[in-house]
């Protein structure tokens, strides 16, 4: 069964958009802090925290396009 640990690590950095997972209006660059099976922590630049809690969706998103530092990522496409 997939979880959180299999998408993220502690110290990944997420860029943009990432198709609206945080919200539609979130497009700040993110560190996860902590992962567990069922959740991951992100932190952005301004000490702000975000909680992901992993759903059967998550799986269906391109996570490893997050990591990478696009404009692709900034405009969720």
């Amino acid at each position: 069964m997939p979880n959180m640990l299999q998408l993220f690590k502690a110290g990944d950095t997420i860029y943009g958009y990432c198709g609206g997972a945080f919200g539609r209006d979130d497009y700040d660059t993110k560190v996860c802090v902590k992962v567990t099976p069922n959740y991951a922590v992100f932190e952005n630049s301004g000490g702000f925290a975000t909680v992901l809690n992993f759903n059967d969706n998550l799986v269906t998103y391109d996570t490893e396009k997050w990591k990478e530092n696009s404009e692709e990522n900034d405009y969720g496409q």
